[in-house]
Order: structure tokens, then C-alpha cells, then sequence
């Protein structure tokens, strides 16, 4: 899927150390810039948010400026219905990964 020219800006709620006082899901210490990018690249819009997998975990990127977007994870029960049914036909994942982090987390 070709995603035109969005950039990914990180939002530092969603990095350690956690920050007193803010809400958000922490993101993977091991995710690298280049997977980063490939989950925006593959990202599915749906409902104004753009959602996307590593093929164990759910992620959602929402635009906060024209062609400007953060990203944070979520749990399987965060992602459209419709999105989770084409990754599950398309073998993206499995049902006992979207089972298993369900409300997010490390499962």
C-alpha cells in the first residue's frame, strides 16, 4: 500500500521514562527507525486513524498536523473489526495473537 508522503513525528509520552502525569502506551524499546517506518508505509486508514502490525502487536498513528503523524500501541480490541478480519485473511496475524494481547500489553 502506497501512503503518501506522511511523516512520523514520535511523541515523547509514549517513550521511557515514563512521564509523571502523562497518559499513553509506551512503545518497544526495540523498535527501530526503519520498522517504525514500515509500519506507517503499511499503515490501513480506517475511521480517521491509521492502524498497523508487526504481526504480533497493534499499533495506531494519529495525524496531529497536515501529512504529520505519532503513533502509539494498542490493544487488538482498539483495532476496527474490519482491519483485524483483512490482517487475519491476509496471515498478518493469527487469532491467538490478537487473543493474547487482546487489551494490549505484553500479553
Amino acid at each position: 500500500m502506497n501512503v503518501p508522503s506522511l511523516i512520523y513525528e514520535p511523541n515523547p509520552k509514549h517513550k521511557e521514562p515514563w512521564q509523571i502525569g502523562r497518559k499513553g502506551s509506551l512503545c518497544p524499546r526495540s523498535m527501530t527507525e526503519p520498522e517504525r517506518d514500515r509500519l506507517v508505509t503499511e499503515s490501513v486508514l480506517e475511521g480517521g486513524k491509521r492502524y498497523a502490525t508487526d504481526g504480533s502487536h497493534a499499533y495506531c498513528a494519529q495525524e496531529h498536523a497536515p501529512g504529520r503523524l505519532h503513533g502509539y500501541p494498542v490493544g487488538w480490541k482498539e483495532v476496527p473489526e474490519r482491519v483485524r478480519r483483512a490482517w487475519l485473511l491476509e496471515g498478518k496475524i493469527d487469532r491467538r495473537t490478537v487473543r493474547q494481547f487482546w487489551e494490549g500489553g505484553d500479553g
